[in-house]
């Protein structure tokens, strides 16, 4: 049995909190349109700016603040592995942890508290200007995850099966409040809850090498060896989406839409998911006036993943030197439908409905069935 453990403690980098001041955190553009009166153009050269600014288009004004003190966030990772070789199979068994803290992220500040009367511009805490971007830095981030896997390897027959938990939440997603942003957690969309990959790659028992000579000279024909067959098979549960609903502003905070109230769960039960209703827009409702909707981020089942590819290979030598492989390669081999998540707006026309399949660049290759030929030649 073998035990092996690791820590790790590495600050977030530049380019992941984002913190770009770009043109600092005051601009402004002043556009002038020309005009021509009985062949006079208004504005010319050498001085093409009019004395006032009374024709100028001005355009609404933002600012970005950043606080005094911006330090990177932290974040630790941690692991525990177990590793044994029983029955001839080698097991592995992983604990894989992580946590962030002090994390950057940004949201515009610029709204009043929500409330019951209707929203003016007056109410905001800085009425001069449209959105107020503000970078925070006490965001933080859980990640846990268990791992298993199963090895095994008979001759030129060679197996692998893996099966991951995992759990990622973070408390800065939901900034429709910035009086309220870190007290609620988030699910990460992209996390899968289970996650469960078997390939075997196979050396066909008849694939020794036979050869023969051809009639012509110097030829060397391969007709029965180098075949080999490859599988795959991914199988795992959703991502998470979030509802949402549009068109009025019940918090009254110059917000249009957002996250709803949810009155239940919205999941629906494995065997009443189909395409045109995939979750239960009942289970959400617009929010009364004077407050945002209760509802979480990324609460929401999505389509799982069920996909097996194949790749069948032959190898031809042409001359000791010279050999060719031709490979047959089957994605999605049973063609299994997997869906992009689906319609979330519940203020809309059949919310839960599936409108789009996943694309076939994913890493899964979840997308429509297809079958690749390739030929390769080596010397």
């Amino acid at each position: 049995m073998v035990v092996r453990g690791g820590y790790g403690e590495f600050t977030e980098t530049w380019a992941y909190n984002a913190r770009q001041q770009g043109g600092g955190p005051f601009q402004l553009t002043e556009t002038y349109q020309n005009q021509v009166t009985n062949g006079v153009a208004l504005l010319t050269f050498p001085n093409p700016f009019p004395s006032g600014t009374a024709g100028a288009s001005v355009p609404s004004q933002s600012v970005t603040a950043y606080p005094m003190k911006t330090d990177n966030g932290v974040i630790r990772q941690f692991n525990l592995t177990i590793e044994k070789e029983l029955w001839g199979m080698g097991l592995r068994t992983s604990y894989i942890g992580s946590r962030g803290s002090g994390l950057n992220y940004s949201l515009n500040i610029n709204k009043p508290k929500p409330g019951t009367v209707r929203f003016t511009n007056d109410m905001k805490p800085w009425p001069q200007f449209v959105n107020t971007t503000a970078f925070r830095n006490d965001g933080a981030w859980h990640y846990d995850s268990l791992q298993a896997e199963v090895r095994k390897r008979m001759g030129s027959f060679t197996f692998n099966s893996n099966w991951t938990w995992s759990n990622s939440l973070y408390n800065y997603y939901i900034t429709e409040n910035p009086y309220d942003v870190t007290s609620r957690w988030a699910r990460d969309a992209v996390n899968r809850r289970h996650y469960w990959v078997t390939s075997f790659t196979w050396a066909l028992p008849f694939g020794k090498e036979r050869r023969f000579l051809s009639n012509a000279p110097g030829i060397v024909n391969n007709v029965l060896g180098g075949w080999g067959v490859q599988w795959v098979t991914t199988m795992a549960t959703g991502g998470y989406f979030s509802p949402s609903f549009s068109g009025s502003d019940p918090s009254n905070t110059n917000t249009s839409g957002g996250l709803p109230d949810r009155v239940a769960d919205g999941n629906k039960a494995s065997g009443q998911q189909t395409r045109l209703q995939w979750f239960d827009p009942t289970a959400f409702s617009v929010p009364t006036n004077g407050r945002f909707g209760n509802s979480g981020v990324n609460i929401l089942l999505g389509n799982g993943i069920n996909v097996s590819h194949m790749s069948l290979a032959k190898t031809f030598r042409v001359t000791e030197r010279f050999k060719a492989t031709l490979t047959g390669a089957f994605s999605n081999l049973f063609n299994h439908p997997h869906f992009l998540n689906p319609l979330t707006n519940i203020s809309t026309a059949d919310p839960g409905k599936f409108t789009a399949t996943q694309y076939n660049y994913n890493p899964e290759k979840q997308g429509y069935h297809q079958l690749d030929v390739k030929l390769r030649l080596e010397w």
